[in-house]
């Protein structure tokens, strides 16, 4: 949708900073950030400390993606200051915090030697504090595009909701490959990974269905991704390979560590594709 300079006020104007050149990083910052939160909840939940780890890598892979979309990374500290009316600064505060204590949580375990065992208190102490951050981490992203009022169709409060729902189904995906390889208790990370999928599948719909009952530009957008330019990339990239495909692979292939593997990466595609094309469908109000 290209829009003159004059135009901008009149007619419906896609958000290309959100969504051209750099601007495409923030879907990146947001999916690793998904990843990373719901990922650290669900082996909290399942007490797997490789999904802490990996968890631990994503949220440092957000705050690379973050900081490479700023213009002058060497300012990003000013960020922290502004946390009482911004939840970039919020997010930027939690990610920090997050990674601190899930690495101090990580250098106890590894420390005290509780692979066999038990956590100690020191370990246990700092896992709470993970796990809050981790949500923090999660559903960061949702308020701040949810806060965005000029785009009606992020303006929803469905929206950080959605992006928890979507981090915890890419996260249990990615803590059932990793189980499947140490063969740790399978069958009840497949009940959650299923489960955790299809609720982020509804959640998807809703979200748009809501949109098509909103301002005539959340409709817009919603109709862009349902059967516009973008729904080839909808019903392709974020239906069938994300959500429908992986759906049947953990049914079929539970017990295969090779096919769940595969499950896991076409949920981190079809994720990672929703992010964007989330990003990209968003367009701001035409004031006249």
């Amino acid at each position: 949708m290209q829009i003159r300079p004059w135009e901008f006020g009149v007619k419906q104007a896609p958000a290309r900073e959100w969504s051209e050149g750099m601007g495409s990083l923030i879907a990146v910052a947001m999916f690793a950030g998904g990843v990373a939160g719901g990922l650290y909840l669900a082996s909290l939940y399942f007490n797997n400390i490789w999904g802490m780890l990996v968890a631990w890598v994503f949220a440092m892979g957000m705050g690379l993606f973050d900081m490479a979309h700023l213009s002058k990374p060497t300012r990003a500290w000013r960020i922290a200051f502004r946390a009482g009316s911004s939840w970039i600064s919020r997010g930027f505060i939690f990610v920090l915090l997050f990674i601190g204590a899930a690495g101090l949580q990580l250098l106890i375990h590894v420390l005290s030697g509780a692979a066999a065992g038990s956590p100690n208190a020191a370990e246990v102490f700092f896992r709470v504090v993970a796990g809050i951050l981790a949500f923090g981490v999660a559903i960061y992203s949702g308020f701040v595009v949810g806060y965005v009022n000029g785009i009606k169709f992020w303006n929803s409060a469905l929206i950080p909701i959605l992006v928890v729902l979507g981090g915890v189904a890419a996260g249990s995906a990615v803590l059932l490959a990793a189980g499947s390889v140490a063969g740790d208790g399978l069958g009840s990370m497949l009940v959650f990974a299923r489960g955790a999928l299809v609720i982020y599948a509804i959640a998807i719909f809703v979200q748009l269905w809501v949109a098509t009952y909103s301002s005539p530009s959340a409709r817009d957008s919603a109709m862009l991704l349902l059967k516009g330019d973008m729904a080839a990339l909808f019903w392709l990239m974020i239906v069938l390979v994300g959500l429908v495909v992986p759906l049947i692979l953990e049914f079929v292939g539970s017990g295969s560590t090779a096919v769940l593997a595969i499950s896991c990466v076409l949920v981190l595609a079809g994720n990672l594709t929703f992010r964007y094309a989330l990003i990209r469908a968003g367009r701001y109000n035409a004031l006249i």
